[in-house]
């Protein structure tokens, strides 16, 4: 059996979002609970699912009790977060946010897959900084940045602040998107019926961490 101590992570901001879409991809796939232990130490301490077997079970079960316990958390907002040498901030205004915006969001949001579009959507670059407040790059869908190393905190950090907005801000996308229907593509127009007679989903995997 190996003797050497893994190296455990006890925060989630040790934690990437890749990392937890992997997990939660195993977890959707395979209920068999060794199984999953497994793969949460080869997901999360970097150590080969084959090399797993080594270890003390009563080891990996303390390990894995440790990673469980960090899900428990639910982070606050981290408004801003440096990334390969670069700081990103999150939507300063909500109310702001674009139809363009929203719905791209409230697609990416709907499978753990494309969760870390849905980041690269509420976290762009930050172009301009003072006195504590701060602009991002204007929204560009073809130009979407690469988050799926940015820390795992930030992101359910994000999620968890949408789930206390979430009824205030459908209201008003729901508000504003009427007002604008007339400027709409047919396409536009359809997705605004889904949303305002509840058939489209925004933020649906929030509640569902």
């Amino acid at each position: 059996m190996k003797t050497q101590t893994l190296k455990v992570p006890n925060k989630l901001n040790e934690l990437t979002l890749g990392q937890y879409q992997k997990f939660n991809k195993v977890m959707e796939s395979d209920s068999d609970s060794d199984f999953i232990q497994r793969k949460t130490i080869e997901i999360f301490c970097g150590v080969d699912m084959a090399e797993v077997g080594n270890y003390k079970y009563s080891s990996i079960r303390q390990v894995v009790a440790v990673i469980n316990k960090m899900f428990e958390e639910k982070p606050r907002l981290i408004d801003r977060f440096n990334y390969n040498g670069k700081q990103y901030g999150f939507i300063p205004k909500l109310d702001d946010m674009s139809f363009g915006e929203f719905v791209d969001l409230d697609l990416l949001m709907g499978d753990w897959d494309t969760m870390d579009g849905a980041m690269a959507i509420l976290f762009r670059e930050v172009k301009d900084s003072s006195n504590g407040k701060y602009t991002i790059q204007p929204y560009n869908s073809d130009k979407q940045v690469n988050l799926k190393n940015m820390p795992l905190d930030v992101a359910l950090g994000a999620l968890f602040f949408l789930e206390n907005l979430n009824e205030e801000l459908i209201n008003h996308i729901k508000t504003y998107l009427y007002q604008n229907k007339e400027n709409q593509t047919p396409a536009q127009r359809e997705a605004l019926t889904k949303i305002l007679d509840g058939t489209q989903p925004f933020t649906q995997l929030v509640g569902q961490i």
